[in-house]
């Protein structure tokens, strides 16, 4: 039905008689089916220092700082006999230098260019299957090279007594760190660890309540059966047969992963959030007074939260140094995550990892300090479940990145104008040149960390907005780099190369989907052209 997407029909017969009926229908884009070969502050004013811009040459270079061995970036405006310095993005200092030697500088893109790059990777899809989903946009940005976060998309069908379906909509955001093995295998296997734990619920002959606690433990099970298969199994099987197949297949359980995965059910406009980590998802509508409101539908799992330090410490009485510095054993900032398998074991059936041999071991990193009564960090999630009313307009999920650079009332507010914008039924609307108020409602602030790069002031509802982008989770990312709607921060932001970037921003990985029915209902899923960039040919 789709060039660019694959469309794979399974059935489970293994598992009861119902399994036989269940019918798996996953719209994956082929780009986002990353096959595990295993190759491896200083607030500052913003300044612009010239008065006739034709004489400025705009130049980004690095300047080593005479005796100190200190390497800065150096963003400069230069006339042609003197330069002019530039002092502009919050928590970056910029030097002024006059760069004779090419190779050493590095040229701030274009806006083409920067274009290109934050479209390179996204996706949307136009759902028409009027099961509550209407539309959903996907965007990344690498800061690392590779990126280290995946995502998946997939749509299960399920019949109905009635000879109906069903749709059961997973939406994932997987956030690795110490490489892409992680990630990579929960984008790959996820939902079909999850979707085998469900199956027993969504038999014709069993009425199953959406939000019931049994729902609940069978994704928590699929979670933590997942992680034990990528770290406890695969380091089983490596001391079985210390070869360099199982080597390769031991990297996801080396690197690590946050986990955000929700999953709407049409049956009961039910939509549950399950989170491993400090990636987070937010809903956004419009309260009965006509103004917008956000809800976090998920709580930050990190050594800066005290649930999760208290948490901790009881599970490993008499060690002070299980979290410290806000770091699980003073080095892992989420508290929960899949792989990490440094945190999680030091033996495997009484015998220790030492032990194997050394050409297995090259890609294994060291023990931290204090690990004395592993296993530290879980994969296991937390869920919230919400009813989705019909005043609840979207969703937004994203890797911690996006939540450094806005907080959940700036996104809510930037999806609200460009729905205004891009999905509006009125025609020619003059849009106000600041966001809109939005409340957050979210029960627990506390427990999340706020947004910090580059913000001038806590009053996140008078910032000014970028609106360009036909895709809005390109558009949230955007706006993400602009501290405020400023293309000037987007243009240095975007073009700080990988590895340095990675000082300055992390990965971005956005996912934005749209509650509500499309005009078109032959129950298809489309790819919209208008805002998904084709990925490119291999050769």
């Amino acid at each position: 039905m789709l060039s660019q997407t694959s469309r794979l029909i399974s059935r489970y017969g293994r598992h009861s008689e119902w399994m036989n009926r269940f019918v798996h229908r996953s719209f994956i884009n082929n780009r986002n089916i990353r096959q595990l070969h295993y190759t491896s502050n200083t607030r500052t004013t913003h300044r612009l220092l010239f008065n006739d811009k034709k004489k400025l040459k705009k130049d980004l270079g690095w300047v080593l700082l005479g005796g100190s061995g200190l390497l800065f970036l150096s963003c400069s405006w230069l006339y042609k006999s003197s330069p002019i310095s530039l002092d502009s993005i919050d928590g970056i200092k910029h030097y002024s230098t006059n760069v004779n030697n090419k190779s050493d500088s590095i040229t701030l893109l274009t806006n083409e260019e920067i274009n290109k790059k934050l479209r390179g990777l996204e996706q949307s899809y136009i759902v028409n299957r009027n099961k509550g989903i209407q539309r959903y946009d996907i965007s990344q940005l690498p800061s690392n090279n590779p990126i280290e976060d995946n995502h998946v998309e997939q749509v299960i069908t399920v019949p109905t007594s009635n000879n109906e379906e069903d749709d059961l909509y997973f939406f994932g955001i997987f956030d690795g760190h110490s490489g892409p093995f992680t990630s990579a295998k929960l984008s790959k296997d996820m939902v079909r660890y999850v979707a085998k734990q469900l199956s027993p619920f969504y038999t014709t002959d069993k009425k199953t309540n959406g939000i019931s606690t049994e729902v609940d433990n069978a994704i928590s099970t699929a979670f933590v059966q997942l992680d034990q298969d990528i770290v406890q199994q695969s380091f089983k099987q490596l001391f079985k047969e210390p070869t360099q197949e199982n080597m390769v297949n031991v990297l996801p359980a080396i690197s690590g992963s946050c986990a955000l995965l929700s999953l709407y059910s049409s049956k009961d406009n039910t939509l549950k959030v399950a989170v491993t980590g400090d990636s987070r998802a937010l809903i956004g509508g419009i309260d009965e007074n006509n103004e917008w409101f956000v809800q976090a539908l998920s709580i930050d799992q990190t050594g800066d939260n005290m649930d999760e330090v208290t948490r901790i410490q009881k599970e490993h009485p008499g060690e002070p140094n299980a979290v410290r510095r806000g770091r699980v054993l003073g080095c892992l900032q989420p508290s929960r995550a899949f792989g990490d398998y440094r945190y999680k074991l030091k033996d495997v059936d009484g015998q220790k990892l030492t032990d194997l041999p050394d050409y297995v071991k090259v890609y294994f990193r060291s023990e931290p300090r204090d690990l004395l009564t592993p296993p530290y960090v879980t994969a296991k999630p937390e869920i919230t479940t919400t009813e989705i009313k019909s005043n609840i307009k979207f969703m937004v999920m994203g890797s911690d990145g996006l939540f450094e650079l806005l907080t959940n009332e700036e996104i809510v507010g930037l999806v609200a104008k460009w729905q205004e914008q891009y999905m509006s039924q009125t025609t020619n609307k003059k849009l106000t040149a600041t966001l809109p108020q939005v409340k957050d409602i979210t029960e627990d602030k506390s427990a999340q960390r706020p947004a910090f790069r580059y913000k001038k002031n806590e009053n996140s509802n008078t910032t000014n907005y970028i609106l360009e982008d036909s895709n809005v989770a390109t558009h949230l990312i955007r706006n993400a780099l602009s501290a405020g709607g400023q293309k000037q921060y987007v243009s240095t932001l975007a073009s700080i190369p990988s590895p340095m970037s990675r000082k300055y921003r992390d990965d971005l990985t956005v996912t934005v989907a749209f509650f509500g029915e499309s005009d078109k209902k032959d129950g298809s899923l489309e790819i919209n052209n208008e805002a998904t960039t084709p990925p490119k040919a291999k050769l």
